[in-house]
């Protein structure tokens, strides 16, 4: 795909610039104009748009506040879909600053095509101790049309939240469908589970801590489950309640109707089993180990580790067990999510590196390589990111990365404990 829009669009185009260049923002209004939504699929190599984000002005009389930070935090947002190429927007030799912000001050698009940029982002803050107020539009240089504008006023503390919904409308006006910022991640540290956002800076936990606490998933709704393990017992909790106390336990996931799947350790070998009330329900028999359950998106097959052909591999079933068929290349092959697209299944081959594979197998592509030890990869709400725990930074960190193993960077890099085995969740945020 090409950065700039091909000539086959001219056409369809030209009617959008006799539009004005210049658009009021409102409280919830949108422009956006549907000639110009390119498809991006991140499943393969693609050109990037390039993309300016020039520091934010002030609106009004009151200060700007943070206006810095949440500017930065835009651009890190865009950034990490790998959809954008930031540009360093003083290299734009644009006269005013305000152009395009304010009535009198119409958008001046050569500056910006000189640098080769095919978006504009600009801004402007009014921000105080409790309140804070954000007019954030999306120029289309190509085009010479303002794609869309957006006014947020709310507490000063909820800015982020700003940033996100920003974020999230300049994805679908881009590619046709919403971004997944706000969006909730569970992760293990230590003995605590916490939750995080795409999109935040930082974590709160939500399991009070205790001996034993691992393997925390999401499920719809996001509901919530982990593994804690006790001196005679192993619990699946879920919600917060144990449902289940007896053997050995491991790797819980939500199917989509809601039914809980895990390992299950019996007498000789360790099965996937449905936790639904009472005894657990095995649902596989491959008579040695068999692990890490995670479902297609309408719950029809089953996706799960299996050492039945010597090596552990990844299997996929029905959705209700029995037989399973090995889709995973040779080799070691571990810890399978299932994308909510349902074509694909990232997992960890060799123990230390994130691969896909088609769902129904082949298409094998493997996304790292040579950085650290890379595990527990999980999908986004929307499919088209991935979220996964590395040690290359020298401690286990959460990362991110396009599903296409594209802009690889830290989740949370300010929270200092140790961060594993993230799962995101299948819900998206609220738009």
């Amino acid at each position: 795909m090409k950065k700039r829009i091909p000539a086959l669009f001219a056409a369809l185009l030209a009617a959008a610039l006799l539009l004005p260049a210049a658009l009021r923002a409102q409280e919830g209004l949108e422009y956006q104009n549907p000639s110009v939504v390119i498809p991006v699929d991140l499943s393969g190599t693609f050109n990037r748009f390039n993309l300016a984000i020039p520091a934010f002005q002030p609106l009004g009389s009151g200060g700007t506040g943070e206006a810095d930070r949440w500017n930065r935090r835009l651009g890190l947002n865009l950034d990490m879909t790998g959809y954008f190429l930031l540009l360093d927007p003083r290299a734009s030799l644009e006269p005013d600053p305000r152009a395009g912000l304010f009535e009198e001050v119409p958008m001046d698009y050569g500056p910006w095509a000189q640098i080769g940029a095919n978006f504009v982002i600009k801004g402007a803050v009014q921000s105080s101790s409790s309140k804070t107020t954000m007019e954030l539009r999306l120029f289309d240089v190509a085009t010479g049309a303002q794609k869309l504008a957006k006014r947020y006023t709310g507490p000063t503390k909820e800015a982020r939240q700003m940033i996100n919904r920003f974020t999230n409308e300049v994805i679908l006006a881009v590619t046709g469908e919403p971004g997944v910022f706000g969006s909730k991640i569970i992760f293990q540290s230590g003995n605590s589970v916490m939750m995080t956002e795409l999109g935040s800076d930082e974590a709160f936990g939500i399991s009070g801590g205790g001996f034993g606490i691992s393997f925390p998933t999401l499920g719809r709704g996001n509901r919530t489950a982990w593994i804690r393990r006790g001196k005679r017992a192993c619990e699946l909790v879920v919600d917060g309640k144990t449902i289940y106390s007896g053997d050995l336990v491991i790797a819980p996931a939500f199917r989509p109707d809601g039914v809980v799947a895990a390992g299950f350790s019996g007498p000789v070998s360790t099965n996937i089993a449905l936790f639904e009330g009472g005894r657990p329900r095995v649902i596989t028999h491959g008579g040695g180990i068999e692990i890490s359950p995670t479902f297609s998106p309408d719950g029809a097959q089953m996706a799960y580790v299996s050492d039945q052909g010597g090596s552990a591999g990844i299997y996929v079933s029905s959705g209700s067990g029995g037989a399973g068929t090995r889709i995973s290349p040779g080799g070691k092959s571990t810890d399978p999510s299932w994308s909510p697209k349902g074509d694909k299944i990232a997992y960890v081959v060799r123990e230390r590196d994130i691969a896909v594979v088609g769902a129904g197998g082949g298409g094998y592509a493997q996304l790292t390589g040579g950085q650290g030890v890379n595990r527990h990869p999980s999908f986004s709400p929307d499919g088209r990111m991935i979220v996964f725990s590395s040690t290359r930074g020298g401690k286990s960190q959460l990362y991110v990365m396009a599903a296409n193993g594209d802009r690889q960077q830290p989740l949370i890099p300010e929270f200092a404990g140790p961060q594993t085995l993230p799962t995101w969740s299948p819900d998206m945020p609220e738009q």
